[in-house]
Formats: C-alpha cells, sequence, structure tokens
C-alpha cells in the first residue's frame, strides 16, 4: 500500500492524523498520504487539500449553512480521487457528518475504508452504526467499551488503544495546595473560535474572583496553536478586567499542566488530558441556545465529560449553560482550596484511569492494521 487518503475536521483529528501519518511512514517511508485537515496534517501531506478545521464546522447550524461548500470539498477534490483510483485507502478521522459521504463513495469504488477515533455513537445518533457496519472496513477505536458496542453490532473493530497514554509520564506528581507557596491554576477555553468567545471571559473572570480569595494563585490561559493570539486577546479585553498574574502560554507537551494543581476546563478533549496527568478539574461548556437544545434532544449520556463517562459518575463537577456562571463557577472551585484533600482525592481516582485505556503504541498498532490491510500482525 502507498497511497492513503485521510481526512479529519477539527483540532484533535488533526493532531492525530499528523501522530499517525508518522506512524505510517515509519512503517512505510515511501508511502504518499494525501489529507483534509488542518495545520499538522498540512505538514505531513503530500499532497493537502482542504483546511477543514479552519472551517470549524461543529454543531448543528455551521454544517448547515456551509453544506454547498462541503459538497464543493467532496464534489471537487475528494471523490475524482475516490473514482480514479488515486489511493489505495481512506483514513477516516471522527467527524461523522462528513467523512461518511466519503466512506460511501470509497466503499461504492472497493477502497478500504479505516475509521480511526469512533464517532460518539454510544452518546447519540446510534442510528449512524449501520451506515458504518456498510461503509466501513474496519473501525480502529480508542475506548474499550466502544469495541463491545461495535462488536455487539456484528461492526468489524479492533480497541488499539488510547493515543494519550504514550503522551503522558508513567509517574504524575501530585501538587498539594499550601497557601503559602504558589499554585497553579490552568485554564482550558477550549479549541474553537466560538467556545474561546464564550469561556474565556467567564474563566478569566473566575479566575480573578479566586485569586483575591486566594492570592497565591497563579494562572496559565492555554492557547492552541490553530488559533490567532488574537482570539485570546478578545477574550481577555471582554472580561472587562485585566488579571494579574495570568500568562497565555502553549502547553503541546503537558509542560504547564504537569506543574499545575487545578484547570477550569471545558468539556471536550482537554478532560481526559487532564485526567491521564491526574490533574484536578472542574469543567464547563457553553453553547448557543439552538445547539443545546437539539443536543438534549439526541444525547443519552448524563455528562458531558470523558472522565465522567468512563466513570459512570458524577465525579467532576461539571457546569453546563445557565449553570456556567460566574458565581456558580467560584462557589464550585474554592471548596477545594479551603479543603485541600478534596485535590488529592480527585488526583488518585482520575489516575486509575490509565489502566482501562490500553496499553502505549496505539498510533503504531494502527498503523500496522491499516498497512496490513485491516489485520493486526502478529
Amino acid at each position: 500500500m502507498n497511497k492513503i487518503l485521510i481526512s479529519a475536521g477539527d483540532y484533535s483529528a488533526d493532531l492525530h492524523g499528523k501522530a499517525l501519518s508518522l506512524a505510517l511512514r515509519e512503517k512505510n517511508p515511501s508511502l504518499e498520504i494525501t489529507a483534509l485537515g488542518g495545520i499538522k496534517l498540512k505538514e505531513v501531506a503530500t499532497p493537502f487539500l482542504e483546511d477543514m478545521v479552519g472551517l470549524d464546522i461543529s454543531g448543528f447550524s455551521k454544517p448547515i449553512r456551509q453544506f454547498f461548500n462541503l459538497r464543493r470539498i467532496l464534489k471537487n477534490k475528494v471523490f475524482p480521487l475516490l473514482e480514479n483510483k488515486k489511493v489505495e485507502a481512506v483514513v477516516l478521522i471522527d467527524y461523522y457528518g462528513f467523512n461518511i459521504h466519503i466512506a460511501k463513495k470509497a466503499y461504492a469504488n472497493n477502497i478500504p475504508v479505516f475509521y480511526f477515533v469512533s464517532p460518539q455513537v454510544w452518546a447519540s445518533r446510534s442510528f449512524r452504526i449501520k451506515k458504518i457496519k456498510k461503509y466501513v472496513t474496519k473501525m480502529l477505536v480508542i475506548f474499550p467499551f466502544e469495541e463491545e458496542l461495535y462488536k455487539k453490532n456484528g461492526v468489524d473493530v479492533t480497541f488499539i488503544g488510547h493515543p494519550f497514554i504514550d503522551k503522558v509520564p508513567n509517574k504524575i506528581p501530585f501538587r498539594p495546595y499550601n497557601k503559602e507557596k504558589p499554585f497553579d491554576i490552568v485554564l482550558l477555553p477550549g479549541s474553537r473560535e466560538r467556545e474561546l468567545r464564550r469561556h474565556i471571559p467567564l474563566m478569566v473572570q473566575t479566575f480573578i474572583e479566586l485569586k483575591k480569595k486566594f492570592p497565591n494563585l497563579r494562572g496559565k490561559l492555554i492557547t492552541v496553536d490553530s488559533l490567532g493570539e488574537r482570539l485570546y486577546a478578545d477574550g481577555l479585553k471582554s472580561s472587562s478586567m485585566t488579571p494579574q498574574a495570568l500568562e497565555l502560554v502553549g502547553d503541546p507537551n503537558f509542560e504547564h499542566r504537569l506543574k499545575a494543581g487545578f484547570a477550569l476546563t471545558a468539556s471536550g478533549t482537554a478532560t481526559l488530558e487532564n485526567a491521564l496527568l491526574g490533574l484536578p478539574m472542574v469543567v464547563i461548556y457553553q453553547t448557543s441556545w439552538l445547539t443545546y437544545t437539539i443536543a438534549k434532544q439526541i444525547i443519552r449520556v448524563p455528562y458531558i465529560s470523558m472522565p465522567n463517562i468512563l466513570m459512570g459518575k458524577k465525579f467532576i463537577p461539571e457546569l453546563v449553560q445557565k449553570e456556567a456562571n460566574f458565581k456558580s463557577l467560584v462557589a464550585t472551585c474554592v471548596p477545594f482550596f479551603n479543603t485541600p484533600s478534596l485535590l488529592e482525592t480527585m488526583h488518585e481516582e482520575l489516575i486509575k484511569l490509565k489502566k482501562a485505556l490500553g496499553p502505549p503504541g496505539s498510533y503504531e498498532r494502527a498503523a500496522a492494521i491499516i498497512l496490513n490491510k485491516g489485520i493486526l500482525p502478529n
């Protein structure tokens, strides 16, 4: 196999796409990778077709508004590759609404389709499993309960382990709170523009109030390299106050989170990263009224953060929509500093999650299966 198409649609999928590409090329240096994704896949793709991450198409209303643009990308850039057999396999990363059209076209042209990182069919719209079963050659899933679900529905699937296991150290230090010493809090507002606009003012205002109560706190606002610094600066301005001791920092290798003792985190990938780092947190999420209203009707899991879903209980505080307000967030955070043992308890519980997510080497296992046409080599 010498030519592969990879399709990713958001920031996290773009990161996975680059890492998987490197693992594929490690095993086959001559591999030609055509990709749709973001700045990370653009670094490794030959050629790169479209910046899907920059389109920021998620939720329910944006895909509708971008319908004709998405159709153009499929019709003019993706489908010709498949119809003319310019690639030998397709690798899809999450992003079901767009990627399933690629899977259908590849299936029609007898091109194998590998789905790396499953859509959250266990949380909503389980009917999607029927199309996945029909059009996808093999699911490569990163949570053990996903493997059980797909097997139950007759889908060819392998649990390859979670990629984050490769990123986090074997031993995670606990950072106890001591009011006499500096104590770092990280703010993770999300990876999409609209998330930043909603979450940064709330998180900054919360940090300012917490710092008034606990002066030894130091804040670090974690930035995403695919988003411009202007978005973060705008968010800080809209907080109506200029916070003291709040740094803007990138954190691709978790160096800042490993030194932190607490996090204010938007629901998403970062919650699981924090969990595997043993980082105590409070999770928030705000979205548009339309998106939230629709989501409430179709989502079947009771929690918004993956650590709570994996544990099957609301162990990490979650504040959503109207509950995610300044007063409630401050009130939720304060007990962790008044009773520092709460931080240690959460740290210890989060560390236990690592054992459930498989051994290191998920990208390498996925690459081996893809290049071996769906079979994991011995």
